[in-house]
């Protein structure tokens, strides 16, 4: 597996920039974050500003095979407008994704918190014709889904399931996958949120199975989804990789880690070169 960082760890930087100054210090792999694909979707001319990040891809030798779809994107919601219009702003960041030569893009399964049982019902209605109408538009462009696990609410939230929130169980994706029935769609496990619900990073990647096909890696206490690189936090890695390697993952091994942001870009980057020797470290074990 390579080592990948996703390129909102500096933000503060354009979409070539970012890429440009993870590939100086030894990335070699990266996740095009929602924050850089709104940038090139927002651009002039988006079209230009994805070759552009495309070609820089291509002369440093690096890969970019997963972006994050539209993080606030909520393709479950009851808001018809806002359902549409979201599945609208998807749409477009697959397109460009395919034109920067993607492969796999990112997406939460949406949901608000129903009232009532009926609603929920409804609610479970709209997620599967949402997907099923974005997995086609992905196909069509050579572009794999990747639903990402969630995790349950904290105390105070109310509704039908209390709590609960759809897809921060994995079983929950899988029945949403087969009830869709496409060939493109599959998993991006979180295993900071799988660790936040309990459930270990080695049987959360065992139940993915094959349909694992993007890796969110990030570290946190198991209290909280804290984004924090891996070792600063419980998870068990040498089991979770142990795990991945069992299942014949074949991925980039992609830290999503915004809990080690707030430091000045160079100093952000200087922290990452620890962050990449030690991932590499653990990924040599």
């Amino acid at each position: 597996m390579t080592p990948a960082m996703w390129t909102a760890i500096v933000v503060e930087l354009s979409p070539v920039e970012a890429v440009r100054s993870l590939a100086d210090i030894g990335w070699e792999a990266f996740e095009l974050s929602t924050e850089h694909l709104v940038m090139i979707a927002d651009a002039a001319i988006p079209e230009q500003a994805a070759d552009e990040l495309r070609e820089v891809v291509e002369e440093l030798g690096v890969a970019m095979p997963q972006a994050h779809l539209l993080i606030s994107a909520n393709v479950a919601t009851a808001d018809d407008e806002a359902r549409q219009r979201d599945i609208a702003a998807v749409m477009r960041q697959i397109e460009l994704c395919a034109r920067m030569g993607i492969e796999v893009g990112v997406i939460h399964p949406g949901g608000d918190r129903p009232a009532t049982l009926v609603d929920q019902h409804k609610e479970e209605g709209r997620r599967i014709e949402s997907f099923a109408q974005l997995s086609v538009h992905a196909g069509e462009r050579g572009v794999a889904l990747a639903v990402e696990n969630m995790n349950d609410a904290k105390a105070g939230a109310t509704g039908a399931l209390g709590r609960r929130t759809f897809g921060a169980t994995i079983p929950e994706l899988h029945e949403l996958i087969d009830v869709v029935g496409a060939p493109n769609i599959g998993i991006c496990l979180d295993v900071g949120h799988a660790h936040v619900q309990g459930v270990p990073m080695a049987e959360a990647v065992r139940q993915c199975g094959r349909r694992l096909i993007a890796l969110h890696i990030q570290d946190n206490d198991g209290l909280s989804d804290q984004h924090l690189a891996p070792g600063r936090g419980s998870i068990d890695w040498e089991a979770g990789i142990a795990a991945l390697r069992e299942i014949g993952y074949e991925g980039i091994f992609n830290l999503e880690i915004p809990g080690e942001r707030g430091l000045p870009v160079d100093l952000t980057l200087r922290r990452l070169e620890g962050i990449l020797a030690t991932t590499r470290w653990r990924l040599s074990r």
